[in-house]
């Protein structure tokens, strides 16, 4: 063997436990019934897949996609095109069907595998724009050209059994170098135009490798499978987290019945986005306003005691010993009802994808549910990441293992380039240059932030102009913008959401159409109430609808503003080359905007 891979660690811990599940369906979560999948069962299941791939006329290094929710399949056939020296590339299942045609004419993908039949109908709907597409694959198929998976995998156990593919799967597995490209993770930059982040073995493995140390997780710890494979966090954090420690995970497929699946499973350690634990913070503090009386007191206690608790430990210095027994013996019944949320057995909770509000964080501390907060970037996921003994909510945490940070002159959080940082992204040699120093030596995030004293990285703003939403799904606005504006009743667009958990917009609305429209109803165009009026708000809708229906739910505006004054660089509003200050018209119409996301409907 050439050097380890993801591949290789897969099949050593599949040989080494055969018999121990590796995952654990959920019919709590939404799945049709439970189940398992042991981690031998696994690799006789991803083995079947490479076969299969290499039975049709795969060849090495070809890209096969995955457009699936949180299923088995999505292992099963990640690890499989593995091991037939395949890249794998995954799509989110949100996908338009225009997004799903990108992705695959731009990874090149020979075989895509899909779950649903709403999944097939996107695929069938623009294959023929696809020449390089050889194979579909679904669950439950009748559709003409497209193949069963169950009999695909058939088709692959009968090659095992009958050809010499399987010594060819072998060798395949044998010949994989850690610096082969192993995945694709399709990130959006400012354009909106998606690019294939090249990760090489290498960087699956450091990058699982630094998790694992970073927050001591062994083969005891389970965890929760939920959120899509296609996004960097799921892949890496867990999927290939999961190979390197040997944790057992709870999948289920629908996130809406995340706390029933987790009182049912019970995790030790819960990796979720910064919107989960808003709903926890939500519920556990509804709870915590309804109540009177003595059980109020007790609340009220224990959280002011808390927070108290919680900064002392965050600035590094000791909890007295009166304060931590009173904080223990107020809160232990409350302790044990915001934990049962989790399902009782939870020792760690990690937030990624975008900051969680300090508010939310505290709160949560002060009742015993601590949330580790992390940054990276699918470059380079793992860069800070705070520790269950030294954690900050103002703070990203101290670098992980393999992990050097620096920042440039101008403020840039920047990364030296190491086992843990992608190859590149695919075909597009100039802009991988750009994502570096031009000594190569630095990967350059587009981030703003700050090292602290204690070493902690804080992350104070972006250079880059992509909106991270609290669900983890990053938004490119300025695409999404300019096709706004190309209606005749919105002069101006700017996209707005960053830590919340949907789109909203602040619309300006064109002053000719709005004084024509005011014209014919015998209204005063200057007067701000017209903005309420719901015969224009309609027209806005809809114009707000045309460019919904192109777009993946994640990116969709679901609420707006609506100004009457378009904005200028005169007041501030645009650069000097009509670009506009986000920050400055954010502020501006803060109260507004951030207004929306209050309302019940």
């Amino acid at each position: 063997m050439s050097g380890r891979t993801a591949g290789s660690v897969f099949l050593a811990r599949a040989a080494r436990h055969p018999e121990r599940v590796a995952y654990r369906v959920l019919a709590a979560g939404g799945a049709p019934r439970d189940g398992v999948l042991t981690w031998g069962d696994w690799a006789d299941c991803s083995r079947k897949v490479a076969a299969a791939l290499i039975a049709g006329g795969h060849r090495p290094g070809e890209t096969v996609a995955v457009l699936a929710g949180s299923d088995l399949l999505w292992p099963i056939a990640d690890v499989g095109v593995l091991m037939a020296a395949g890249v794998s590339v995954g799509l989110y299942p949100t996908s338009a069907p225009a997004q799903v045609a990108q992705v695959l004419a731009d990874s090149g993908a020979t075989t895509l595998i899909v779950d649903t039949a709403e999944q097939l109908a996107k695929a069938l709907a623009v294959r023929a724009q696809l020449p390089s597409l050889r194979t579909i694959v679904a669950r439950d198929a009748d559709a003409p050209g497209v193949v069963d998976w169950d009999r695909w995998l058939g088709r692959g156990a009968e090659a095992l059994a009958s050809t010499g593919i399987g010594k060819t799967v072998a060798a395949r597995i044998d010949a994989a170098e850690p610096e082969d490209t192993a995945i694709l993770i399709y990130t959006s930059g400012s354009t909106g135009e998606p690019k294939g982040a090249e990760i090489p073995h290498r960087y699956l493995l450091a990058s699982a490798e630094s998790i694992r140390d970073s927050l001591g997780l062994t083969e005891e710890d389970t965890t929760l499978s939920f959120l899509p494979f296609c996004h960097a966090a799921e892949r890496v954090f867990g999927l290939y987290s999961r190979i390197v420690t040997g944790m057992e995970a709870g999948i289920f497929p629908d996130s809406a019945r995340l706390w029933e699946a987790a009182r049912a499973y019970r995790p030790t350690l819960f990796g979720g986005l910064p919107r989960f634990y808003e709903k926890a913070f939500e519920a556990i503090r509804a709870e915590h306003q309804a109540a009177s009386g003595d059980e109020r007191d007790r609340w009220d206690r224990t959280v002011s005691l808390g927070v108290t608790r919680s900064r002392l430990r965050q600035a590094g210095e000791a909890v007295p010993a009166h304060l931590e027994a009173e904080w223990r013996a107020a809160g232990a019944p409350l302790f044990a009802r915001a934990g049962e949320m989790f399902g009782g057995r939870m020792r760690l909770a990690t937030s990624g994808g975008a900051a969680l509000p300090r508010e939310v964080a505290e709160y949560l501390d002060a009742l015993g549910l601590t949330v580790l907060g992390a940054y990276g970037l699918t470059e380079h996921l793992c860069v800070a990441f705070n520790r269950p003994d030294r954690y900050r909510f103002d703070a990203a945490g101290p670098a992980m293992p393999g992990t050097e940070v620096s920042i440039a002159p101008d403020g840039e959080i920047r990364v030296r380039r190491g086992e843990l940082t992608f190859a590149g992204y695919r075909n597009r040699p100039q802009e991988t240059a750009a994502t570096f120093t031009e000594n190569g030596e630095w990967l350059l995030t587009g981030d703003l932030g700050a090292l602290e004293a204690d070493g902690s990285l804080r992350v104070t703003g972006r250079k880059k102009e992509l909106i991270a939403l609290s669900t983890g799904k990053k938004v490119a606005p300025l695409p999404i913008e300019a096709r706004l504006a190309d209606d005749p009743w919105i002069g101006q667009a700017m996209l707005y959401g960053e830590g919340r958990k949907f789109v909203s917009a602040l619309l300006a609305v064109r002053p000719a159409m709005l004084r024509a429209w005011a014209a014919e109803r015998k209204l005063a165009a200057d007067d701000p109430t017209i903005l309420h009026h719901p015969d224009l708000r309609a027209q806005v809708q809809a114009a707000v609808d045309r460019v919904n229906e192109s777009l993946s739910r994640t990116e969709r505006v679901r609420r707006f503003v609506l100004v009457a004054r378009e904005l200028t660089a005169e007041a501030g509003d645009l650069t000097p080359t009509l670009k506009i200050r986000r920050g400055v018209v954010a502020e501006k119409f803060r109260h507004a905007l951030d207004a929306l996301y209050h309302q019940t409907a």
